[in-house]
């Protein structure tokens, strides 16, 4: 093997070391093991005896890059290029762990990440610990006894780089995790949500999920969002259905960003493939797209307690509580908060309109209730019935409904326009705000959809019939 820099690298390189004033400066870890299997070092990691943050500051300054601080106590901090675009690029800077760089290399993860360039010579391969031997012998290999208890969250990493690169582990790593993985609640939530949405975001999704069951981390997850263990271990059955869900939800996503004519099945028409497309690539928080939060969702609700084959009692899924468990476990923020309650809570309505025939009364209602985020609904409830994982029944033609009213009926039925609002309304009724003008209002977006309110005058005239019933039952109870 032998490191491939090209041009571009080496520039970007040389401009760290000039903006370093005279110390050393080396570049570890995960972009070094990717240089020598000649893949593109995306992101880049830097360690310094010293000055880590001075040097990030000058390295924002130089490339008009955005700076912050990470980690006051390890001295890091991280540099983001062009962030926003297609090519945004991450650097992040830290301080040595020990006294010198062999002693920050021995306190890494895994040998194949705990290899060095020195800038002043980044030609030549800095590794103490053998990771480029253990590269090419495809095998993960912990850098020390204490590699993961250290720091828990490697768990997750290791299992990335075993599906990503498709390596070999002996039983001392598989021992290593299962013990790790316990003590995952020690690590920050935000941590544990960012390295989740890399494991998911894996090609080899099947390896990675199978991993995670293997090492418990699954039902690690459980125990930190819901508070609760398995009620049982997890049967090789429950596995494959969670696993069947999960792959068949990320192949309707890739599907849809190839443009896939298959969707059809689902979607009123071709045109409209780019339109949803666009939608589950909007970033809702922190650059973290709608499609990456609908596969975590999807994963997380399958571990719900409501998922499990034998419960000990009534178990319910509330998305409000179901939201705030995830919120409060991966520190996720309010935007992402709103999606889960509305995607979860719109399963469970199309479950119910699964078991009715519903009416264009009820569409309005689903799409009042949960916006957009419920035509992500009907795609996970979609694939809960292809792969048949069977805890709830779903009608492919409410759900291709679903699909149609946003499509081809969002003005009749998503969003018929406002004929009246409030203040006209207290004029016409010579009545205060309350929430009577609410329920009103509301009352004739209502009639609007069953083609029973068309004009203002019409909207006024109900309005007044409507308030006047009223009135007269108030009357009466009083």
């Amino acid at each position: 093997m032998y490191l491939q820099l090209d041009k571009d690298l080496l520039q970007l390189l040389d401009l760290v070391r000039e903006s370093a004033s005279g110390t050393r400066v080396y570049l570890v870890g995960g972009a070094v093991r990717d240089l020598l299997l000649g893949r593109p070092a995306k992101d880049l990691d830097f360690v310094q005896p010293h000055g880590s943050i001075q040097l990030a500051k000058a390295v924002s300054r130089r490339m008009h890059g955005v700076m912050y601080t990470l980690d006051d106590v390890r001295h890091s901090a991280r540099v983001i290029l062009r962030q926003g675009e297609q090519d945004e690029q991450v650097l992040d800077f830290t301080s040595f762990i020990g006294e010198n760089l062999e002693e920050d290399l021995h306190q890494r993860d895994f040998t194949i990440n705990a290899m060095a360039l020195d800038l002043d010579a980044p030609e030549q391969l800095i590794d103490p610990l053998g990771g480029e031997k253990d590269l090419e012998d495809g095998l993960l290999r912990l850098c020390g006894p204490d590699s993961l208890t250290s720091d828990p969250l490697r768990v997750l990493r290791g299992v990335r780089l075993i599906s990503s690169y498709d390596l070999e582990y002996g039983l001392e790593i598989t021992a290593a995790m299962r013990v790790a993985t316990k003590k995952l609640g020690l690590v920050s939530g935000e941590r544990i949500r960012d390295e989740m949405f890399k494991c998911l975001a894996v090609p080899n999704f099947k390896a990675t999920f199978i991993l995670m069951v293997e090492f418990g981390i699954l039902d690690q997850l459980r125990l930190l969002i819901f508070g609760e263990d398995p009620f049982e271990p997890q049967s090789p059955e429950q596995s494959s259905k969670l696993l069947a869900a999960m792959t068949g939800l990320r192949n309707t996503l890739l599907a849809l960003d190839k443009k896939d004519k298959s969707l059809l099945r689902l979607l009123p028409g071709e045109k409209h493939l780019e339109t949803y497309q666009a939608m589950l690539e909007e970033p809702l928080q922190g650059g973290r797209k709608r499609g990456q939060l609908l596969l975590l969702c999807s994963l997380i609700l399958h571990i719900h307690p409501l998922f499990d084959p034998v419960q000990s009692g009534e178990v319910h899924l509330f998305p409000s509580v179901f939201s705030e468990q995830i919120a409060q476990a991966l520190l996720t923020g309010q935007k992402e908060k709103v999606y889960f309650q509305a995607v979860s809570g719109g399963f469970l309505r199309l479950a119910d309109l699964s078991a009715s025939t519903p009416g264009k009364l009820d569409y309005y209602r689903f799409f009042r209730d949960f916006g957009s985020y419920g035509l992500d609904s009907a795609l996970l409830a979609m694939v809960e019935g292809e792969t048949k994982v069977g805890k709830f029944h779903f009608t492919p033609e409410i759900l291709q409904e679903v699909f149609y009213t946003w499509f081809e009926e969002h003005a009749q039925v998503v969003n018929p326009p406002r004929l009246v609002d409030g203040s006209q309304l207290q004029r016409e009724l010579s009545v205060g705000p309350g929430s009577c003008i609410g329920h009103l209002l509301e009352s004739i977006r209502e009639q609007q959809v069953l083609g029973k309110v068309n004009t203002t005058s019409e909207a006024i005239a109900y309005a007044r019939v409507e308030y006047e019933r009223n009135g007269k039952h108030d009357r009466t109870s009083t």
